[in-house]
């Protein structure tokens, strides 16, 4: 294992100016500090973590919460989006995969505590509100604080609904229907609000074209898409549906297909995600809106890692519309 004394000796500068260039001194001359970084990679010395944070007053770690997230196919881009901001501002994240009520959640502070984290960024896998308190500071990720004393970043799930909405009155559709997400979820709320503005801009109420098509369950949630979708299409149907979420329209597709409608062509599908796994395998492709989780991370990280400690207010990220043929 190399150490400060072999870049030393390689370099042919003290060893103390190889531990200033280690430690983040900004006083070394850009000259000494490229010949210094240049010769750790050629020998690939790897500094001490545990030793820089037991001299420095910065421990240069950034923890990372994980309630779910991890195990999360679509918001994996949460920690993806975090970790590159992180080491592009030469920070080590430290993550930890945890379910809030269990074991893994105090053990991950421990661990946090004891690198002395500089901050700690929660993320949950979908938009809702947490309460939490904590001596270290917070940085909310997908979630936010009810009592307001945490900085959060969240999806803007209302104006993502307005625009995708305004997209589709703009290609001549005038009978939506929206197969919106359970009630208990803060996201349903906002894309509901988001879509009744659209519909109040021109002149059309869509208070009764909006029904949740995902149900709570005790054991989690069910979609009941059938049940809400089937009736509509007997009478004078829709134009086009709105999906809560990517999974929604794989049913819906198939709904379509049996009463004899063709996407695209006799209905319109929206949606909101962006899952890969199933826009790419849908035909025709399905128009959604991308969540901008990695966006999120990102500006996250940038908080946690900012010399001023950012405001407790809830910065909403805005989506993507990703166009394909489903409308």
């Amino acid at each position: 294992m190399k150490t400060q004394i072999d870049v030393a000796k390689a370099t042919g500068v003290s060893l103390k100016t190889v531990s200033r260039v280690v430690n983040g001194d900004t006083s070394v001359k850009p000259r000494t500090r490229a010949k210094v970084e240049k010769a750790m990679r050629d020998l690939g010395y790897e500094p001490n973590i545990a030793a820089q944070v037991m001299r420095s007053k910065k421990s240069n770690v950034i923890g990372f919460l994980a309630d779910g997230v991890a195990m999360s196919n679509s918001s994996i881009d949460l920690i993806r989006g975090a970790q590159d901001m992180a080491w592009e501002l030469g920070k080590q994240m430290m993550l930890f995969n945890i379910d809030a009520g269990g074991q893994a959640k105090a053990m991950a502070e421990t661990q946090l505590r004891q690198f002395r984290a500089e901050a700690v960024i929660y993320a949950t896998v979908y938009h809702r509100p947490i309460s939490i308190s904590s001596a270290t500071p917070r940085i909310m990720l997908n979630c936010y604080d009810p009592a307001g004393q945490h900085p959060a970043f969240v999806p803007d799930d209302q104006q993502m609904a307005l625009d995708l909405m305004r997209r589709v009155f703009a290609k001549g559709y005038s009978r939506p229907f929206f197969l919106n997400l359970s009630d208990d979820h803060d996201a349903a709320i906002l894309r509901r609000q988001g879509y009744l503005q659209a519909g109040r801009e021109r002149g059309l109420d869509l208070s009764g074209r909006v029904a949740p098509a995902l149900e709570r369950t005790e054991s989690g949630h069910v979609f009941v898409i059938d049940e809400v979708l089937t009736p509509l299409l007997s009478g004078e149907r829709p134009d086009i549906l709105i999906c809560g979420q990517d999974l929604m329209a794989i049913d819906v597709y198939l709904l379509l297909e049996h009463a004899g409608l063709r996407v695209g062509r006799d209905i319109g599908v929206a949606s909101f995600d962006d899952q890969i796994l199933v826009t790419h395998h849908l035909r025709p492709g399905l128009s959604t809106v991308a969540l901008p989780y990695y966006e999120m991370g990102r500006t996250a990280m940038e908080a946690a890692c900012a010399e001023t400690p950012p405001p407790p207010v809830i910065t909403r990220v805005p989506g993507t519309f990703i166009s394909r043929v489903s409308f």
